[in-house]
């Protein structure tokens, strides 16, 4: 009930955590009523509406329980995007810069033209500020699978929770614009 009179308020847009479709498509966790298709639902039925009224993102990531790994640096979201392309959104976020850009391919390739892709090129589990150039050449091999007025560049997930300095996330975030620059 509250999303809809945030919308109304004027909130250019909303952003959503999925409800773990990604761990129950990728590691084939499921019983008989926690499915993706079910997760697809529960989150159709959240933001139903909206995009009338206000942009809709749906924000995954693999977790950062205090700048932990909970998942390998090969994680792919492959099994889960035929589920995310499912989701009444506009732009869905994914983690790239932590597995190296794995998923381009399938990201560009398995989400509907209909859809943005947020695309992370920063990690937030690391406190080393990337290189410009690094970030440049993720950038450009995105590229080559994700149309450019379908890109947007952000990091992996975000950095207020835990474990991260403001200035180790300013200087993150200026290698970002830095990278963007270069390309």
């Amino acid at each position: 009930a509250e999303l809809p009179a945030v919308a109304a308020a004027g909130c250019p847009a909303i952003q959503i955590e999925e409800p773990q479709i990604q761990l129950l498509a990728a590691k084939g966790i499921s019983d008989n009523v926690l499915t993706p298709d079910f997760m697809v639902e529960v989150f159709n039925v959240t933001v139903r509406g909206l995009r009338a009224k206000t942009e809709v993102w749906c924000h995954t990531c693999w977790g950062s329980p205090a700048a932990q790994r909970v998942a390998s640096k090969e994680q792919s979201y492959k099994a889960a995007l035929p589920y995310f392309d499912q989701l009444d959104v506009d732009v869905i976020t994914v983690e790239a810069a932590y597995n190296r850009g794995m998923d381009l391919e399938h990201f560009g390739a398995m989400i509907g033209k209909d859809k943005k892709i947020a695309l992370g090129v920063i990690s937030h589990r690391t406190l080393q500020i990337e290189r410009p150039e690094e970030i440049a050449d993720l950038i450009r091999r995105a590229l080559k699978h994700i149309e450019p007025e379908r890109l947007i560049l952000t990091s992996d997930c975000g950095f207020g929770r835990q474990s991260m300095s403001r200035m180790h996330a300013f200087y993150k975030m200026v290698a970002l614009t830095r990278g963007a620059n270069i390309v």
